[in-house]
């Protein structure tokens, strides 16, 4: 039984238990802390109610007393009043009469306002008092207001002292014997006459009817202090409030206490009035307070023990769910690596050290594949660029198994073609070229990774006699970045290998793509750039987004038409090798430096231009009755030229050798017979009888004859060296666009203009209007 306690006591279920308790404390901490903010929350809300209570009655109190202010102001503009200031005594009967009009004026200021229990009017020259009813002296005055009973003469005259009165002051005003609770309201008259002393308006305010249209709530206390903390009024229990209230902490303009009253606690709050400085206090008692922090408690009990209970039955089923997937890895384990658990260590512990033999295991296996590492990761590496990696197989566990390692998921492509192996260069024996050749991919390689640093990892292998680098790039490089870094990467690769190696090559960059599978797609964009390398010559960089390229794949055609392929038979069977260069240098010009066209149509233009030599040398052939039979091996070496650029080379060479040949049986038959001619047409093309009959009579011959001698020797007839000359002429003034196409019909030899627009076109192509135009 020990034992098996110990075994349990090692096992990771103690672990999980007493981690999962430590969670379950969590939703005990947050209700104690959410307990905690709603009471601060109540607490807050119940001072707002009370604030709000009190700027009620502050504002409806002081409009009443401001109420006050204004009524002084037009008592201090009675005739009656201010006419009796200047009055001593003894009184007479019309002073008497004045009296009795005071307090009549009076009567009508106090029924304006019903809170206004008396209002009196003290003269100090005549000691007069008088009020709504009657007339008394300052004594009787005394005798029935004074602030309580013991209040001396002497004391009350100080409250009217000074030299002007403006102030408020709690009472007791006895009326018919019965003293009444009244705040009297004091304030000197001001009139004109600066010698005799101000008189002193009095207004007494009945508290009571004051306090009966405040606002009340139900369980809260409301009580007035003057600015001095002198108990005024209060809605309920005044004796009470009064003896209790904690009026040395009652400091500042508003604020919130807790007091004990009645042996209970109660929540105080204060406000004080910017006119009266009078402080408005409220009082609730705090049980309202307690019943909803009860109420509060109780849901805070029932929720941490509905949790810890809810928990608990959590934990357990979850603990035995999660403790059989390891019970079943146990067994596996046990069986299938030898170790047996013994519960001498939990079972984390036995899972690690079972675990470690078989990476142990693992490990020497990979050390023999290390051995073959190069060529199967050449091998992996070649058919992730060919998209040849089944989907269903995780390409992860690949990646770790061939050690490659992409750091995020943007990746293009370089492919390098060697064009010249410069000091690498093979010899004749095959083992030399081929360990040239991996020398070479083994220098390339080094160059590209070491040139891309810390921006991009690089992966080389090759592909059909091509070199293709797998670019992982950084993921912090925008897009524009990106594309610098591949061109930077290409170019220095490329200046470097031809700088210390001699080596050159045509390197062709990938578009960027996201996901591993985008690899392919750059392989076969990379690809596609290099084939423009039949357009744009060796040794380039080709960029797959290059404008060029993306100008060329919209193009639908190219520049070849049938009058320029006559043109160029014509001047090849002439031997005029200049005309001949520089008709194909406008072939050139038109196809792959204005607008390129694509690598599709220039491989058609490839083969076209091979026919047109291909006739061109089968016609000189024919015409010197001379087997030429280089020509066919000409063609051949056409076809088999990797570039444009080539072709055009080996064409100028063929060109070169074919019309010097021509030039040459020219030279040694009637070479002076036909320069003559092209004389004599050259001073008289003008004449509009110019023919082969006039040109026959001129040299003693028959126009057949000429015609066949000039036709076996040039290669072109006379009509047509005449047309040409005329054209030429005509070309020549439509250059300088001062005559019409009539006027230079006529001064080139044509008497009908029709004649002349239709030979125009058929040796240019188009109208003369046309050519003037361009």
């Amino acid at each position: 039984m020990r034992l098996q306690l110990r075994k349990y006591n090692r096992s990771v279920i103690v672990t999980w238990i007493f981690s999962y308790l430590s969670v379950l404390l969590v939703p005990i901490v947050i209700s104690l802390i959410l307990y905690s903010a709603t009471h601060s929350l109540v607490e807050k809300e119940i001072n707002r109610a009370n604030e709000l209570l009190l700027t009620q009655i502050e504002l409806s109190i002081d409009s009443k007393l401001k109420g006050l202010e204004q009524l002084s102001v037009e008592v201090a503009l009675n005739k009656n009043i201010v006419s009796f200031t200047n009055v001593e005594k003894p009184l007479s009967d019309d002073q008497y009469f004045q009296l009795f009009n005071i307090a009549e004026n009076l009567r009508t200021y106090q029924n304006a306002n019903d809170y206004i229990e008396q209002i009196y009017v003290m003269y100090a020259n005549s000691d007069t008092v008088i009020s709504t009813f009657n007339h008394i002296d300052s004594r009787g005055l005394h005798a029935i207001m004074r602030q309580r009973d013991e209040t001396s003469f002497e004391e009350w005259t100080q409250l009217f002292a000074g030299k002007y009165v403006n102030k408020y002051s709690p009472m007791l005003y006895w009326n018919e014997g019965k003293p009444t609770s009244t705040v009297m309201f004091a304030r000197s008259l001001i009139f004109n006459n600066p010698i005799q002393p101000h008189p002193i308006l009095i207004f007494l305010i009945n508290v009571n009817k004051l306090l009966e249209s405040l606002p009340q709530y139900n369980d809260s206390r409301v009580l007035i202090l003057d600015k001095d903390n002198h108990f005024i009024a209060s809605s309920k229990d005044k004796e009470k409030l009064q003896d209790q209230l904690p009026y040395e902490r009652l400091l500042g303009k508003k604020g919130l206490v807790y007091v004990e009253m009645n042996q209970d606690k109660a929540a105080l709050s204060y406000l004080t009035s910017e006119l009266t400085g009078w402080k408005y206090v409220s009082v609730l008692p705090a049980n309202i307070f307690n019943e909803k922090m009860e109420y509060l408690k109780d849901i805070t009990r029932l929720s941490i023990a509905l949790g810890l209970l809810i928990g608990i039955i959590v934990t357990i089923i979850f603990l035995r769910k999660n403790y059989m997937p390891i019970q079943v890895l146990l067994q596996n384990m046990t069986q299938k690596s030898g170790f047996r658990f013994d519960g001498k260590s939990n079972e984390y512990s036995f899972l690690q050290n079972a675990l470690h033999h078989t990476f142990v295991e693992k490990d020497a296996i990979s050390d023999r594949l290390k051995l073959h590492n190069n060529t199967i990761r050449a091998h992996f590496l070649t058919r992730l660029l060919k998209g040849q990696l089944e989907r269903k197989f995780p390409l992860q566990e690949s990646f770790i198994a061939h050690n490659v390692q992409f750091h995020s998921d943007r990746f293009a492509v370089l492919l390098f073609s060697v064009d010249a192996y410069g000091k690498l260069q093979a010899d004749e024996g095959g083992d030399s070229f081929g360990q040239k050749t991996q020398m070479l991919h083994f220098i390339l390689s080094n160059v590209i990774e070491e040139l891309a640093g810390k921006n991009a990892t690089v992966y080389s292998t090759e592909v059909n006699e091509l070199i293709a680098c797998i670019i992982n790039l950084k993921p912090t490089l925008s897009e524009e970045e990106e594309v610098k870094e591949l061109n930077r990467m290409a170019s220095q690769t490329q200046d470097f290998m031809k700088e210390h190696i001699h080596a050159e090559m045509t390197i062709a960059v990938s578009g960027v793509h996201s996901d591993v599978y985008g690899i392919s797609q750059s392989y076969h964009e990379a690809l596609e750039a290099l084939e423009y390398r039949i357009v744009l010559g060796s040794g380039q960089l080709i960029q797959y987004e290059e404008k060029s390229i993306e100008s060329a794949q919209s193009q639908r055609n190219y520049y070849y038409p049938l009058s320029v392929e006559q043109q160029l038979i014509y001047y090849v069977k002439t031997g005029n090798l200049p005309k001949s260069q520089m008709l194909l240098g406008e072939i050139y010009e038109a196809n792959f430096k204005v607008h390129p066209v694509s690598v599709a149509l220039a491989k058609c233009l490839l083969f076209n231009l091979a026919s047109t030599m291909l006739k061109a040398l089968d016609e000189v052939s024919t015409i010197s009755r001379r087997n030429f039979e280089a020509h066919v091996k000409d063609v051949e070496c056409l076809l088999n030229c990797e570039t444009i650029q080539e072709m055009m080379t080996h064409m100028n060479r063929v060109l070169m050798q074919v019309c010097e040949w021509i030039q040459t049986e020219k030279k040694n038959h009637h070479a002076y017979l036909v320069n003559d001619i092209r004389d004599y047409i050259e001073m008289h093309f003008r004449d509009v009888n110019l023919n082969i009959s006039m040109i026959g009579e001129s040299f003693s011959l028959t126009p057949s004859y000429v015609s066949k001698i000039f036709k076996e020797h040039t290669g072109e007839t006379l009509l047509d060296l005449i047309n040409q000359t005329r054209l030429t002429a005509a070309k020549a003034l439509l250059s300088e666009q001062k005559l019409t196409v009539n006027e230079i019909a006529g001064r080139v030899g044509y008497a009908d203009v029709s004649t002349f627009l239709r030979i125009f076109k058929r040796f240019e192509g188009m109208t003369p209007g046309k050519y003037q135009k361009i």
